[in-house]
């Protein structure tokens, strides 16, 4: 094979290779945001690894307290949120936050309302924190005492926290805690312990053990620094039809994962 014939050849095989690439990457994309290929054994290969997730996480029996979602530049998808919702309690995860930087999901979050009760038939499962409504500190008159299980029936079911976080509270936040800090200042009580428990006053809830951006890539887009000194950050390509094993393989990925505090 001379030079000449073979140049075109090997460049229409380079061509040919990263097409037959470029095609499996997309395939691979879809099935993560739900697609589903035709096949008798799909749905049965699913429920086995469904199966052996949650066996998984029951035995290294280490559950996020406080799960927070990075939406990124996503547009907020309200029934893929409420069933996080639903699969957080399932797992009975006591604190869930949601981080919309464009602010979207802040400004509507009735309709998140309306999909998390067409999914979850307790309304008293869900306790919406939107402004400083309780007390942040885990004593017997705060928090503590809400976070037993309701119980209706003879039956209990378990409560969950939802906060909704955008940039703007963040900034709120920022203000109201200068104006504090200058009054603690102007009568010689400001300490780096008062500085620590103001931060996480206005925060209300722990920090989050937990955080799944969504996304290509991580990007914390202005989450509230004070918060994530031990939070453990996964990605995922996308919340829009988010599967529950898709969930379970975050939450077994955390279990296994040790978190160190200053070392």
């Amino acid at each position: 094979m001379s030079a000449m014939t073979g140049a075109p050849l090997y460049r229409a095989l380079n061509v040919l290779v990263h097409l037959l690439f470029t095609i499996y990457q997309w395939l691979v994309a879809w099935r993560k945001q739900g697609g589903v290929f035709v096949g008798a054994g799909h749905e049965f290969d699913d429920v086995e690894a469904i199966r052996c997730l949650e066996k998984e996480i029951a035995v290294q029996n280490k559950i996020p307290k406080h799960l927070t979602v990075l939406l990124g530049q996503e547009e907020p998808s309200y029934p893929d949120l409420a069933n996080i919702v639903l699969w957080s309690i399932s797992h009975r995860i006591r604190f869930l936050s949601f981080y919309d930087y464009q602010g979207v999901l802040w400004k509507h979050q009735h309709k998140l309302a309306a999909a998390i009760s067409e999914k979850i038939p307790h309304k008293d499962s869900v306790i919406w924190h939107n402004r400083r409504s309780l007390p942040c500190q885990e004593n017997g008159n705060g928090l503590q005492k809400r976070l037993k299980p309701l119980a209706e029936n003879g039956k209990v079911h378990v409560t969950i926290h939802l906060r909704i976080i955008s940039p703007q509270n963040g900034r709120q936040s920022i203000v109201r805690l200068a104006q504090d800090l200058c009054q603690d200042a102007q009568a010689g009580e400001w300490t780096i312990e008062s500085l620590d428990q103001k931060l996480r006053a206005e925060f209300e809830f722990p920090d989050p053990d937990l955080g799944l951006s969504c996304g290509n890539f991580l990007s914390l887009l202005h989450y509230p620094p004070w918060q994530i000194r031990v939070t453990e950050f996964l990605s995922i390509k996308t919340h829009h039809r988010i599967k529950y094993r898709q969930f379970l393989e975050q939450l077994s990925i955390f279990a296994s994962c040790e978190q160190r505090l200053g070392r």
